[in-house]
Parts: structure tokens; sequence; C-alpha cells
């Protein structure tokens, strides 16, 4: 019998060149899973931005890897280990939109996941977490997936008190303009570029569940496809609102206080 090829992950650290020049060596650090810099004999921060790259090689190897997560480190601290990077976050907010088309209309639903991680040490953190938002639009110009960030972030920048310090936006598209995004050199919707405390993140849902940021975007997928599951959208009015604008013909904001979700 053909046995089924396993599929290893790889991790890519990319960082600045000026790393190999001013410092004298890079080293991984097992115990704690930090990339640090060596200088003098001491350890010293790395110099620049790092990104973390964990994709995983595809059987035909002329496709390109498959990317299962791609961030930038929040601070001076460079890890090899993708969740202890998103735990250095201040605060981590997956944001997923899924569209259907419905009779001769498109319904986007975008689910929001907030993650506070207050500790973690010797392997267990310890979090706070809630859904934030499930909201609908129906007839999106432009990318739904972006709207939906938009729409977070904005709700988000109206409370800053709840969301002070780094915030990693965690989402499964447009990987191609993360970097422009971070960068602030495009906007990701419309006139709108991320605020200065926001850095966007890769994640895929196929990652594998030990991948906390695969684990968050795969919770949000599935909060949105609950809702199409559980509610006739087409017969359901109540609550349903025209925008008013021309980027969405009618939305609606559930409320997930008083609704049964799915455990995290």
């Amino acid at each position: 019998m053909k046995k089924t090829p396993r599929k290893v992950r790889t991790i890519a650290i990319q960082m600045d060149a000026s790393n190999l020049n001013l410092l004298d060596g890079i080293a991984l650090d097992v115990n704690t899973q930090k990339v640090i810099g060596i200088k003098n004999g001491l350890d010293t921060p790395l110099i620049g931005d790092t990104r973390l790259e964990v994709f995983r090689l595809r059987d035909n190897e002329s496709k390109p890897r498959k990317m299962l997560h791609v961030s930038n480190s929040p601070n001076d601290q460079t890890w090899f280990d993708s969740n202890q990077q998103l735990l250095s976050y201040d605060h981590l907010i997956a944001v997923d939109t899924n569209t259907r088309y419905l009779n001769d209309s498109t319904v986007s639903i975008t689910a929001a996941f907030h993650l506070i991680p207050d500790s973690h040490e010797k392997g267990v953190a310890h979090c706070r977490a809630a859904v934030i938002a499930l909201i609908e639009f129906w007839n999106v110009v432009g990318k739904p997936e972006n709207l939906g960030w938009y729409q977070v972030l904005q709700a988000i920048a109206e409370h800053p008190e709840y969301s002070a310090g780094k915030i990693g936006l965690i989402v499964d598209s447009d990987l191609g303009n993360h970097q422009a995004f971070n960068n602030r050199e495009m906007p990701i919707f419309g006139d709108f570029y991320l605020p200065a405390n926001v850095t966007i993140i890769y994640a895929s849902d196929s990652g594998g569940t030990e991948l906390l940021s695969t684990k968050m975007i795969k919770y949000c997928h599935d909060l949105a496809l609950d809702l199409y599951k559980k509610e006739n959208l087409l017969l359901q009015v109540e609550n349903l609102e025209p925008s008013g604008n021309s980027t969405f013909t009618h939305y609606r904001q559930w409320d997930t206080e008083n609704m049964e979700l799915r455990p995290f």
C-alpha cells in the first residue's frame, strides 16, 4: 500500500541584513524559543524588523509553498515559535469574512474574535477572549474581507480604552499586500490605512489547531458558517438595515451576547 507523504512544516525568519554585519552571530534559544543576536559574547536583540513564516512544501514542487502563518514581531524580541510571537502582542483580533450567493444578492458575514494574552510562562498561556462582532453585509462593492477588517478596526477605534497597546490583526486573505499594508504604503479599504498600533498577521485555516493563529481564524470562519446554517437570511429581515452608502446595500449587526455560539 502506498504511504501518504508526511506533511512537514518549515519555518523561515526574514531579518534586516544589518544583523549579519553588526552582530557576531545569531542563535536559537531552544528553551525560550527566541531568536537572539550575539555581540561580544552577550545576548543582543536583533536589529530592525523581523518576520516569521510557517509554511508547508507542496507534493508538486512546481507549486508555491503553502503559507500557514506569517507574522512580524511586535517588539525587539523575535521568536521561532508562532504562538510565542502572537502572545507577545497586547491584543489579538482574528477577522474572517465568508460570502455566499443568495438568489441575486451576495451576503458576506464577518466574524471577529478578540483574545487578550494576560500571561504566558512554562508553556501555559492565560488569556481573556470574546466574540466582538458578527456582521452581515449585502452586495459589497470591493473586497468583502477588507471591508470586514475596516469595520472591525473602526469599531475598535471608537473605544481605545479597551485596546491599548500592540494589536495583531489575524486574517486569511490578501497575503501579497500585507507588507504594503503594514508599511502604510497601501490602504486596506478605500482610503483607510492601518492604525499605527495594528499589524496584519496571516493565518491559514488549514495550518493545524496547534497554531493559535489557525485556531482563531478557523473559529471565525465557523462562526460565519453557523449563521448561514441556523438562520434563513433571505426570510429573516429583523434588524436588517439599508446602508445609506454605495459600499454595500444592507447590513445587520448580530447580538453575540445573547446568541448561543460554538465554544472556542
